[in-house]
């Protein structure tokens, strides 16, 4: 159910999560404040404050480290597809010239689509050019079976067929990858304690007659700002972060016309 906060608008969601974790100093620093005010004596509450940052700075490691994990893995994948295409163009080439004159022009469609694939993003394009890419590994399928049937013992047809087995593998991880991210539990757990955290160094701040502390709020920012980019890394084509489809357009290029 938390999973739709990653389908939730750019310019809505980031300055949400830096008014959340900033105003958490800001209310942590004001109930220090009046904490201080009406009670006298020693407050120690840094180990409490050492102790929610360090819990806080382990859940950030450990949840940048999954979204670049699955960053990795996605522009990975972009480079074996394009590889695969191209490599499935090149065998293709290899084929009867009545053999590779249909299949050039589907390779070219397909590359094509998967340039594009749910970018910008929407729930139905992506739909759609998933249901496309199908349509076109299933007309590639029917050359191929065509060819190999025609001629069974060729070495061309069977590298053919060997190499868009692997497209087609490809087209289900990439499509995976696009899928997969970070929960959205995890994330509002994040969150959730970065402002538990931040407020504890703002009361921390409060208690000890602080009114305004730049360092903490500049900290409070910076870890808004982390927090955001996790987000930014886990939300393909919906974030300023994007993984190039560069690959996938020189192998287009590559494709004899």
């Amino acid at each position: 159910m938390l999973d739709t906060f990653y389908d939730a608008d750019l310019l809505v969601l980031y300055p949400a999560i830096v008014v959340l974790i900033v105003g958490a100093v800001q209310l942590g620093t004001w109930i220090g404040r009046r904490r201080a005010l009406r009670a006298s004596g020693r407050h120690d509450t840094a180990t409490l404050t050492g102790a929610a940052l360090g819990l806080v700075a382990l859940l950030l490691g450990f949840s940048f480290s999954l979204a670049l994990s699955r960053y990795d893995t996605r522009r990975d994948l972009v480079i074996e597809e394009a590889n695969a295409i191209g490599s499935t163009a090149n065998f293709a080439l290899m084929l009867p010239a009545e053999a590779r004159q249909p299949i050039l022009p589907l390779l070219r469609d397909y590359t094509s689509v998967r340039i594009g694939l749910g970018v910008p993003f929407s729930p139905l394009k992506m739909q759609r050019d998933i249901a496309r890419s199908i349509e076109l590994q299933g007309q590639l399928w029917q050359q191929a079976v065509a060819l190999t049937v025609a001629s069974p013992q060729s070495l061309p047809a069977y590298r053919f067929v060997g190499s868009l087995n692997e497209m087609n593998n490809i087209h289900e991880r990439r499509i995976s990858a696009l899928r997969n991210h970070v929960p959205g539990e995890v994330v509002f757990v994040l969150i959730g304690l970065a402002m538990i955290g931040m407020g504890f160094t703002g009361f921390h701040a409060g208690l000890a007659g602080s009114r305004f502390s730049i360092p903490t709020l500049v900290m409070a920012f910076a870890v808004a700002v982390v927090i955001m980019l996790i987000v930014d890394l886990d939300r393909p084509a919906r974030g300023l972060i994007h993984v190039s489809a560069q690959p996938l357009i020189d192998a287009a290029q590559g494709i004899p016309p």
